[in-house]
C-alpha cells in the first residue's frame, strides 16, 4: 500500500472504477467512469496519454477487463510481499523512460503524483533510467514531461509508505572509490571488486576487462551509478528497477545479478516475485519463463 493525503491507498481502491469484472461486456456508464478515471490519474492538459484504454473500451472491453483483473491480482500476491502501488508505478516510470516511451513515462508520473510520490522520488528514478537508456530516454521524457516536472513543487507529496525494512542507504550502493576523480586510483579496483563480491557474490567479467583496457571508463561508469543514487529512493528499490526492466527486455544475466543485489539489500522474496509479476504485464509467460530460467535457483533459495 501507499500513502496519499495521509491515508492508506490499496491498489484495488486506487484502480476501482466500478467495472463488473464478472462479465466481458461493458455498459456505457462503466465506460464513462473508467475514461474519467484515466483523465484524472493518467492525463495532462490536452495530451491523450492512454489511448489504449479508450480503444479497448470501445472495441474489445473483454480484453481490457481481463487486464484489470490481472492487475488487481498483483495487489494481493504473493502474500509475503505484494508491492505497494506507488512502487509499481515507479518501476514503470523507470522502464518506460529506458524504453524511450516518453508518453508512457508522463502517464505514470501523473499517477505517481496522485499517489503521494514526491518529485524527488521521480527525478531520482529518471536519473537511474538515464544510465540504462542514455540520451534516448532523456529526450523521450523531456519531450512530454519537462514542463510538468518544472511545475511540480518540491515540497508536495506525502511520500510512499515503503515496505518494511526499506530505507535510503546510499552507502550500501557505494564502493568507496573517489567520486571526484576519473582515474582508477591504487586500491580502487579492489574496492569495486569487493562491492560486487559482497552484494552479488561474484565480480562481473566486464569489470576485469575494463580494468585492464579502459580503467577510466570503468571508474566513470561506476561513479555515474553511485552518484545517481541520492537518497530519495530506498536502496532496496534501486536493483528492483533493473529486475523489472531486465525481465521485460528478457535480459537474463542483468536480471540474475539484480536479484542477487536485491537479496543482499534485504528485499523479501515476495517483493522480488511481485516485481517480476508486474513485468509480466508485458509478455506474460515469456517474461516469467525467462526470469525463472535465469534465476529460479536464486528465488528458491532466498533467505
Amino acid at each position: 500500500m501507499s500513502v496519499a493525503g495521509g491515508k492508506k491507498v490499496e491498489l484495488a481502491g486506487f484502480l476501482d472504477t466500478g467495472l463488473d469484472l464478472s462479465t466481458d461486456s461493458i455498459t456505457e456508464a462503466e465506460r464513462e467512469r473508467t475514461l474519467a478515471w484515466y483523465r484524472e490519474h493518467h492525463d495532462h492538459g490536452d495530451l491523450d496519454l492512454a489511448p489504449f484504454a479508450r480503444f479497448q473500451l470501445r472495441h474489445d472491453p473483454a480484453t481490457f477487463k481481463r487486464l484489470r483483473r490481472h492487475i488487481f491480482a498483483l495487489g494481493r500476491e504473493p502474500e509475503d510481499g505484494p508491492l505497494p502501488i506507488g512502487v509499481a508505478v515507479l518501476l514503470y516510470i523507470h522502464a518506460y523512460a529506458v524504453l524511450g516511451n516518453g508518453k508512457g513515462t508522463l502517464y505514470e508520473i501523473i499517477a505517481a503524483r496522485a499517489l503521494g510520490v514526491t518529485r524527488a522520488d521521480v527525478v531520482e528514478t529518471l536519473a537511474l533510467a538515464a544510465l540504462q537508456g542514455g540520451p534516448l530516454s532523456v529526450n523521450a521524457v523531456a519531450e512530454f514531461a519537462d514542463d510538468y516536472l518544472a511545475d511540480w513543487p518540491e515540497d508536495e507529496g506525502t511520500g510512499v509508505a515503503w515496505p518494511e525494512g526499506w530505507a535510503a542507504a546510499t552507502d550500501r550502493l557505494r564502493s568507496g572509490i573517489n567520486l571526484g576523480s576519473d582515474a582508477l586510483e591504487p586500491g580502487e579496483l579492489e574496492l569495486i571488486r569487493g562491492w560486487y563480491e559482497r552484494t552479488e557474490g561474484m565480480v562481473p567479467a566486464h569489470v576485469e576487462l575494463l580494468a585492464a583496457t579502459a580503467p577510466a571508463a570503468l571508474k566513470t561508469q561506476r561513479a555515474r551509478f553511485e552518484t545517481a543514487v541520492r537518497g530519495a529512493l530506498p536502496a532496496q528499490l534501486v536493483p528492483l528497477l533493473t529486475v523489472h526492466l531486465s525481465a521485460i527486455r528478457l535480459w537474463p544475466t542483468p536480471l540474475r545479478r539484480s536479484l542477487l543485489l536485491s537479496r543482499s539489500l534485504g528485499v523479501r522474496r515476495g517483493e522480488a516475485i511481485s516485481t517480476l509479476l508486474w513485468a509480466a504485464i508485458y509478455g506474460g509467460e515469456v517474461v516469467m519463463e525467462t526470469a525463472v530460467d535465469a534465476a529460479g535457483d536464486v528465488l528458491e533459495n532466498w533467505a
